[in-house]
């Protein structure tokens, strides 16, 4: 069971700094040559000089691990020449390297791959001659090949094993390959696949291999730490080969759809026969899939129109009369198809039905009057709902819940204030708010829950229907999708015009007729109260008298509230003038100095990377000052959503390990008796005082110290609230006991910025003691000089 992080006992030790400690001067990073020959997807430099790919995020993220920058050379030169370039000793590595025996010999390879390159044959989009599987379209084609290229070998040895022949035309480099492939002087192309495809047709991918970083034999030290970087970026990320590979590779064939010879050969029949589809959906799941005036409407019959469209499928709908109609009919075998099929393998083969991959997912709603809070005592579900009555049995006992047989019901079920709420799906939910013309219905969607939709084939040995229907589930984008759930969603608005909901929709025209309305009984009443005028007008004297000397008790306070401000305002800018002035002097100072030294490179970047430093403490000031403005203005809520404790955790190290590894510090986060990791809390604020803390710990500890995050589980007063102490400690040098009482006091420092070398606002802390205040905890330090 989830807890709610209700009390918070923070212990901060060692927050600020006594005295002036000398950083340690930083090293000059050590610079790599790099062979950064220009690939597609993997090595791109963009006309404003931008460089970009698989393989340039990759020497990145190693250059975190490994404390080094890159001079890029090479990029007009081949993938070979780059190889030529590290023999002569002009790089000092080159990545996307496969291991030959002959390579080994002459470079050394990084233990762990940093990719898989697999062999593609490729041909242009919309070539229907070659036909994927059917090795009779690909014998004797013309195949395009990169000289050199070792998947020249691994094609060989693919078309002897399936029998077929080929004539190679060799290119020198991939950008002739492929102008060649669609001016269609080559009838297809073999290549690795790290490149990205457009405007072509992937029909075989096959031999992946994995490819290395490699540098010359004589440089084991810098591979040593090649392997230690490579390693410490899979202990922080293991999928992070899958995510580069993702974002620079992932092939869009979105709007094609590639038949085989079977598939083909099954549309030729269904054809010759005549006789369409038969298709069948859940009428009671507005918007996704309703009849409208006899007419199939909704998301997934606007999805299947374009996906039969492209596939050239005769289909027509048999048309459910309720949700009753519709699940018997579905257990009678009725129809060839099935759109609205739960992605549930499990009860498809209960059915008799093969399903295709998910192609629409959505999640639940809860839907409930206006200004409903809380938890639902009684929730209305469905008959026949399986995947949402999951979820509502998973959370709700079943004494809560009251049946009814459709979602309309489920929805007026609320209105009459039946039940407190009913649970549909998320665009379901949002319908029925719209359609009250009264505004009386709230719908919030629930992140965390989805629901898959996949089309459920019912054809008795239907393999060729099923794949059919996979390969154009597979064939929409993201962004096709969206313009048809938008497009659908705003179709299905109806168009209401009873004179109640053209009130409830026009508002001013009811202010209007409500005028009149009164004007006319006022009017009247007018001639019957004539005599009792004076009287009130004399009432309405005193009372105006009355309110003059409130407006002005009110303006006499407000006058005293903005003297207060003011003198606020003067003590700030007394506590901030110096702080600011600091960084606004180094930077116009710096400037100065860089105009009269652009000549020379060197001190002028040095004069630039200190205008940034100044620039990002000052930031650092007026985001401090910020916050706290925010906090006293009352915009600052606490939004509790349900956390991972463990997530919390990691997220901290993953944020501050960067600043504990240029400190040369060790960093223990460690937890005890925290039996309950699943906690509902605010993990903004949460973080924000993590780091609040850990930052200062860090900032005033020496080089070499010891900064430790422990989280402690205490008992709890109910079952269902958990208590829990985050304790930050260090091996800094501490602050007195005088200075610890006003620690949390807004703009309280121990000693100036002048004097301690650190700067700051004095604002960190007490920004965090608000946080922790308005998140219900407590928090404490505990600290001596020194210590």
């Amino acid at each position: 069971m989830k807890k709610r992080l209700l009390a918070l006992a923070l212990a901060a030790l060692s927050l600020l700094t006594q005295t002036c400690l000398a950083a340690p001067a930083e090293e000059t990073p050590e610079v790599l040559r790099v062979g950064f020959f220009a690939f597609s997807g993997y090595h791109v430099i963009d006309a404003q000089g931008h460089r970009s790919g698989y393989g340039y995020e990759f020497l990145q993220r190693l250059a975190i691990q490994g404390g080094w920058s890159y001079e890029y050379v090479g990029y007009d030169g081949s993938y070979a020449q780059a190889l030529d370039l590290l023999r002569q000793g002009e790089v000092d590595v080159v990545t996307s390297v496969s291991k030959t025996p002959e390579r080994e010999e002459e470079f050394l390879f990084s233990q762990q791959p940093i990719g898989v390159n697999s062999t593609i044959l490729t041909v242009k989009a919309g070539n229907q001659a070659v036909v994927e599987g059917d090795y009779a379209t690909y014998d004797g084609i013309t195949i395009g090949m990169l000289e050199g290229n070792s998947k020249n070998d691994n094609f060989a040895r693919f078309a002897q094993e399936r029998g077929f022949t080929y004539h190679p035309v060799y290119f020198a480099g991939q950008e002739a390959l492929t102008a060649a492939l669609q001016a269609g002087e080559v009838d297809a192309a073999v290549t690795g696949s790290l490149r990205l495809l457009e405007d072509e047709w992937l029909l075989e991918s096959f031999d992946a291999s994995p490819f290395y970083i490699c540098t010359r034999k004589d440089r084991t030290e810098l591979m040593e730490r090649i392997d230690t970087a490579i390693n410490e970026m899979d202990l922080h990320d293991p999928n992070w080969r899958d995510a580069l590979h993702a974002a620079y590779y992932a092939t869009d064939q979105s709007g094609s759809v590639i038949l085989n010879a079977n598939e083909r050969a099954f549309l030729a029949e269904r054809e010759a026969s005549g006789e369409p589809l038969r298709l069948l959906f859940n009428p009671d799941r507005a918007p996704y899939c309703y009849f409208q005036d006899g007419q199939a409407q909704g998301i997934l019959p606007a999805i299947f129109d374009a996906l039969a469209q492209r596939l050239g499928l005769r289909y027509e709908y048999i048309r459910a009369k309720d949700r009753t109609d519709y699940y018997a009919l579905r257990e009678a075998g009725a129809a060839d198809v099935v759109l609205d099929f739960t992605a549930d393998y499990y009860l498809a083969e209960e059915e008799g039905y093969k399903i295709t991959v998910p192609y629409f997912h959505t999640t639940f709603a809860r839907l409930t009057l206006d200004g409903f809070t809380g938890t639902p005592a009684r929730l209305a579900v469905m008959e026949r709902a399986e995947a949402i009555n999951d979820y509502i049995a998973s959370r709700y006992p079943p004494e809560a819940l009251v049946t009814y047989p459709d979602t309309a019901a489920c929805a007026q079920a609320v209105l009459d204030g039946e039940v407190d709420a009913t649970i549909l799906y998320a665009h379901n939910a949002e319908w029925y708010a719209q359609r009250d013309v009264r505004n009386r219905l709230n719908s919030v969607a629930f992140g965390e829950t989805s629901l898959s939709y996949a089309v459920g084939d019912g054809v008795p040995g239907g393999r060729w229907l099923l794949s059919l229907l996979d390969k154009g589930a597979d064939s929409f984008s993201e962004a096709e999708l969206d313009t048809i759930v938008s497009r659908e969603i705003d179709a299905g608005r109806e168009n209401r015009v009873s004179l109640l909901a053209f009130l409830y929709q026009n508002p001013g025209y009811s202010v209007l007729g409500v005028a009149l309305v009164l004007l006319l009984l006022f009017a009247l009443a007018m001639l019957a109260v004539r005599t009792r005028n004076q009287r009130r007008l004399k009432e309405k004297i005193a009372q105006a008298t009355g309110e003059l000397e409130k407006k002005t008790q009110e303006l006499t306070a407000a006058l005293q509230a903005a003297d207060a401000a003011n003198r606020a305002k003067t003590t700030f800018l007394n506590n901030m003038s110096h702080d600011i002035r600091t960084p606004m002097n180094a930077i116009i100072g710096y400037t100065a100095l860089t105009t009269t030294h652009l000549d020379d490179r060197e001190r002028a970047l040095d004069y630039l990377g200190k205008i940034a430093q100044a620039s990002d403490h000052l930031l650092s000031l007026i985001n401090d000052v910020l916050d706290m403005s925010r906090i006293e203005s009352g915009k600052v809520t606490i939004n509790e959503r349900p956390e991972n404790l463990a997530d919390i955790l990691q997220s901290l190290r993953n944020i501050i390990q960067s600043d504990i590894h240029a400190k040369r510090m060790e960093l223990f986060i460690d937890t005890v008796d925290v039996t309950d990791e699943e906690v509902y809390c605010d993990k903004l604020r949460l973080d924000q005082i993590l780091l609040n803390l850990t930052s200062n710990a860090i900032k005033f500890t020496p080089a070499g110290g010891t900064v430790s995050v422990r989280v402690t589980q205490r008992p709890a007063q109910a079952p269902d609230r958990g208590v829990y102490e985050f304790r930050v400690s260090d091996t800094g040098i501490g602050m007195s006991r005088e200075f610890a009482k006003t620690v949390f006091d807004p703009f309280t420092r121990e000693q100036t910025s002048t004097v301690s070398g650190i700067q700051g606002t004095g604002l960190g802390m007490a920004i965090t003691k608000n946080i922790v205040d308005m998140m219900g905890g407590t928090i404490a330090v505990e600290s001596a000089p020194g210590k």
